[in-house]
């Protein structure tokens, strides 16, 4: 199940080296051995060599469950498990990075991590040890440490990172503090331990360097494979003109586009710890959004703040679809290119709003017909299409607790074709959907199970339970939440409400489920009523406000049911006659006869209905 990570320990066993000091400069040679051990490289070591863990399922299973209950709504409920693995998988260089800090910082002791310890270089890996490594592994998951690590690589230039690792180094080692340094490029994602600077005359591969940050690097082994923590080789090599960087034992130069975060706060980085954990970040780092492009190219993007919009320099590395983070911002505003766009792909994340946005141009795949502008922010999506051809839209947007007032449905999916512009905002009571033409669109609210205390559950792969909780009629009865005798989980309703608990949920016809199709030539605001149904308002007297309800036979959603209306069910039944897509058979507008399909029967009845409201 555990394994050195071959490759990283075959570059950290390397012997054959460069020289690291230039032949006949003696004079300035600094001893980086008895310097390291001066700050205590000797003893503040974590005696374990970088492991991997198998992707089977997530190992230790109990670490993985205390992971999930520290995450929020959101953390929780998008894809945690992947998340995690992806995390442990990776190795524990930034779990075993982590202790090395806490320890010698004093945030927490090696006693705390092994009963006994005096030191940190003591401990040898055992299951025990595992768990514990493997909890602050996981710790790079929770949104407000990834946030800032992608925001601190993203928002610098590359001498600005090298400033600040030079800057950092001499601050923490003059107040005998250890700090943490990730390494991103193309070649390698790693985290070590920082623990101080030297200045002197290094030479590697034909280049000079006059500084050094020392570092505690859990890839070092000897040829026994025993870790041993500092190594010349995998020191961090600087030139302070140039702002050049190597790191030898990686192969490492400028060739590779290097970039670095440095953090030296112990409250972000004991943030959700195993041990002694912050609960509080000392610093202002919440308002920080984080957002990647995938899949395009031909875009520009601009943060905007009073109405300025900035240019988004792109990153260290990756570009745009690298990692991109901005602070202190109103919106997000991305102009697509008239040519080569095919489709957008685009995903926005802070600690109260994950967003997703796909567009994509179904109709001219292969050419410039797909163009125009999006805006996003933490409660609007608003999509302008400039082109000639309708763009199909698949919006998400999730909302942490605390954030919104229309519980329990905390995750709102909305797509449809956008054929000149369409915005999905969130106000205080509901979604609220806007177009200046014809709104087309399917909602589909998402609420995920939990257990009678309120408490989100997760089954026995710690995927949390979602299978009764999408679309407008999600159960009504309370959840009992237990294990069965092979200790699964395993969910149960009262059906009768009786107080008898007996009924598996997995095979109650809970009904509904589907999507929610609007089809409105005014905007409309989506809400939910006390019995957890949606409910769809429309202001029909232009006053601002959305306080007339939609009633069924409603078909164009402008407040009266009259012969419009009778016509638009009649269009839609011709669509559903001629298409093999789901295109909204299950209207609840149009079906006035709550039969589950749109037909002509239903026109006929709202005709007739129509015939006696004007008759009486």
């Amino acid at each position: 199940m555990r394994k050195l990570l071959s490759l990283l320990a075959s570059l950290a066993m390397l012997t054959t080296m460069s020289p690291f000091y230039t032949e006949g400069t003696t004079d300035n040679y600094v001893d980086l051995n008895t310097l390291a051990d001066s700050l205590g490289a000797d003893t503040d070591y974590l005696s374990v060599v970088n492991y991997e863990h198998g992707l089977d399922r997530p190992d230790p299973a109990d670490v993985y469950f205390d992971y999930l209950s520290k995450c929020t709504l959101l953390e929780g409920a998008y894809y945690p498990r992947s998340f995690y693995c992806t995390a442990v998988m990776s190795g524990s260089d930034m779990g075993i990075s982590l202790l090395e800090i806490l320890s010698h910082n004093g945030v927490i002791s090696p006693s705390d991590i092994q009963q006994g310890a005096e030191s940190l270089s003591e401990i040898t890996l055992n299951e025990e040890i595992d768990k514990v490594i493997t909890a602050y592994q996981a710790t790079q998951c929770y949104t407000e440490f990834n946030n800032y690590k992608e925001y601190l690589v993203a928002s610098q230039t590359y001498e600005q990172q090298v400033e600040s690792l030079i800057s950092t180094a001499e601050r923490c080692m003059k107040n005998d503090r250890y700090f943490l340094i990730t390494i991103h490029g193309y070649k390698m994602n790693h985290a070590v331990c920082g623990i101080g600077i030297a200045e002197g005359e290094w030479e590697w591969n034909g280049k000079s360097y006059d500084k050094c940050i020392l570092t505690l690097d859990s890839n070092n082994a000897d040829n026994e494979g025993n870790a041993v923590g500092f190594r010349e080789e995998s020191c961090i090599y600087i030139n302070s003109k140039t702002k050049e960087s190597c790191i030898p034992a990686y192969d490492l130069d400028m060739s590779d586009e290097p970039a670095y975060a440095v953090i030296d706060d112990d409250s972000m980085l004991n943030f959700k710890g195993a041990i002694n954990p912050s609960v509080e970040i000392s610093e202002d780092k919440d308002d920080i959004t984080h957002f990647a492009f995938l899949d395009t190219e031909y875009i520009s993007a601009y943060s905007v703040k009073n109405g300025v919009k900035t240019p988004i320099a792109k990153p260290a590395y990756g570009g745009l679809n690298g990692p991109i983070a901005v602070t202190d911002v109103d919106y997000i505003h991305i102009e697509m290119e008239r040519e080569y766009n095919r489709f957008l792909n685009f995903r926005y994340i802070n600690t109260d709003r994950w967003i997703d946005v796909e567009l994509e141009d179904t109709i001219n795949r292969t050419h410039a017909e797909f163009y125009g502008t999006v805006d996003i922010s933490d409660d609007m999506i608003n999509i302008v299409n400039e082109g000639d051809s309708p763009i199909h839209s698949h919006l998400q947007i999730r909302m942490n607790e605390g954030t919104y007032n229309f519980s329990p449905y905390f995750l709102w999916y909305v797509n449809g074709d956008v054929n000149k512009d369409f915005a999905m905002e969130v106000v205080e009571n509901g979604i609220l959907l806007k177009s200046s033409g014809k709104i087309e669109m399917s909602v589909m609210p998402q609420r995920f199970i939990t257990s009678l205390d309120g408490e989100l559950q997760y089954d026995e792969f710690g995927v949390i339970t979602d299978f009764a909780s999408v679309g407008n009629s999600p159960t009504d009865n309370d959840i009992l939440v237990t294990l069965d005798n092979e200790q699964k989980v395993v969910f149960y309703v009262d059906e009768n409400n009786d107080g008898n608990y007996a009924a598996d949920m997995r095979k109650v016809d809970l009904t509904g489920g589907s999507p929610y199709h609007i089809i409105s030539d005014n905007n409309v605001l989506v809400t939910v009523n006390e019995e957890h149904r949606l409910v769809c308002y429309i202001d029909d007297n232009n006053d601002g406000i959305y306080d007339s309800p939609v009633q069924k036979g409603d078909a164009n959603y402008d407040g009266v049911i009259n012969a419009s209306d009778a016509s638009a069910v009649l269009a839609q039944y011709a669509k559903l006659s001629t298409s093999s897509e789901n295109i909204g058979s299950d209207t609840h507008t149009m079906d006035f006869d709550s039969s589950g399909i749109v037909d002509a029967t239903d026109a006929s009845m709202i005709l007739a209905h129509y015939s006696d409201v004007q008759t009486s």
